[in-house]
């Protein structure tokens, strides 16, 4: 078996485990997506799997990753890659039950 040439084939798979729909209506609900205008809800829950996954260090790490990797990031239900401002504003009005919420019941730890 060959190596994989990317990582990224992962991270999508996971992100396919992830409703879309789900999460439009949650942000819906919440009103997340009244609030959002470039950096949608989508992206912002694609951004964070990717932090949980690749271990990233902080904002800035996370921010210049997805910039390296905004192709292959598009593939991935058109999420777009997130601008330090648009990433830190997100994380500070949208609360942590949204992204908790969206995760499916059979991959969320007991």
């Amino acid at each position: 078996m060959a190596p994989a040439r990317s990582k990224f084939g992962i991270f999508r798979q996971v992100c396919n485990l992830i409703p879309r729909h789900l999460v439009s209506k949650i942000a819906r609900t919440t009103g997340a997506e009244d609030k959002s205008r470039t950096f949608t809800p989508w992206s912002h829950v694609v951004s964070l799997v990717y932090a949980q996954l690749t271990h990233s260090i902080g904002l800035n790490d996370l921010c210049d990753s997805l910039q390296l990797h905004s192709g292959p990031l598009a593939s991935v239900g058109g999420a777009t890659a997130p601008s330090r401002n648009g990433l830190s504003n997100a994380n500070r009005q949208r609360t942590s039950a949204e992204a908790a919420s969206t995760v499916p019941s059979g991959i969320r730890p007991r």
